[in-house]
């Protein structure tokens, strides 16, 4: 009688990765069409969310080359943008009133970000006995919301990677002369100074670097220059004009390219081909149909 031989462990670690592979196979091909009648998308056009208040809504003005605008041109083929830029909005006010409505809208599927910025900041930092103090939330707040706003995305969207952005300077002289435009018992009051948000824009780089966050200093980036320079970026002694658009777009991108270059690959591969590409490969034939038997169409009304 024969002896048998047991197979060697390489050929039962290649039958087993085989047998998985098979399984693996076999499953997406069962699977696939369940997942599409639930919704299930599994190739899933990337999707950058910004969040903020004015500096990120005023990001999609194209009139001033908003910095958004020039993001979504740069990605119009691979990529979708998403600005939920609030004007106004302190942490306080985006949690309690905006994050519900964007938990609605990723958990429902409406959309899942590949990336997540966090640009909040700006008003928090308006001075509790200026203009604007309904605005104020102390640091310590401020610090704690942001750390909420990380939470909750992680939450809702786990593959997502964020990046925080710290607020950017302000002229002081030009909030001098628009407090002298204030009416009322509001007139001479200052709403912000360079110093404060710059004390928001440190709390808000410690906080980042708490929770392992990619963060970019605006602040630090903008103060870095000679007054006359980084004041001429901006429109109105906060917001940027077309000048300081350009320069947060740039800083951005790099951030993007720097951080997350995994993602940034993404970014730059399109979704579909150059149509040059069809018109090599799958140009019109004669042997294709033209005519249309309007008789057997029957379209929903």
């Amino acid at each position: 009688m024969p002896t048998r031989t047991r197979p060697s462990s390489t050929k039962i670690i290649l039958f087993a990765f085989f047998a998985l592979g098979a399984f693996v196979a076999w499953s997406l091909g069962a699977w696939e069409s369940a997942m599409i009648r639930v919704g299930y998308r599994y190739r899933l056009r990337p999707l950058l969310l910004f969040v903020g208040d004015s500096l990120t809504e005023r990001g999609s003005i194209p009139s001033s080359m908003g910095w958004l605008s020039m993001l979504e041109s740069d990605y119009r083929r691979s990529v979708d943008i998403l600005g939920r830029g609030l004007s106004g909005y302190n942490t306080k006010w985006y949690l309690k009133y905006a994050m519900p409505v964007i938990h609605d809208e990723i958990t429902s599927g409406n959309y899942m970000p590949s990336l997540v910025t966090i640009w909040l900041g700006a008003n928090d930092a308006a001075l509790p006995d200026g203009s604007m103090s309904e605005q104020h939330v102390p640091i310590a707040a401020y610090q704690y919301n942001l750390v909420k706003l990380v939470q909750s995305f992680k939450a809702i969207a786990p593959a997502a990677s964020i990046l925080r952005v710290a607020p950017p300077h302000v002229d002081d002289e030009v909030q001098k002369t628009n407090a002298m435009d204030e009416k009322g018992a509001k007139k001479g009051l200052v709403s912000r100074s360079n110093k404060v948000t710059g004390e928001y824009a440190r709390a808000c780089v410690e906080t980042a670097s708490e929770l392992n966050v990619p963060v970019l200093d605006l602040y630090s980036y903008f103060n870095d220059m000679s007054k006359s320079e980084r004041n001429a970026m901006l429109l109105d002694g906060l917001h940027f004009n077309e000048t300081g658009n350009g320069e947060v777009y740039r800083q951005l991108r790099d951030k993007i390219d720097s951080d997350f270059p995994d993602l940034s690959l993404k970014l730059e591969r399109w979704q579909l081909p150059r149509f040059e590409d069809w018109a090599e490969t799958d140009p019109w034939t004669p042997e294709e149909s033209t005519t249309v038997d309007f008789a057997n169409v029957r379209v929903r009304g």
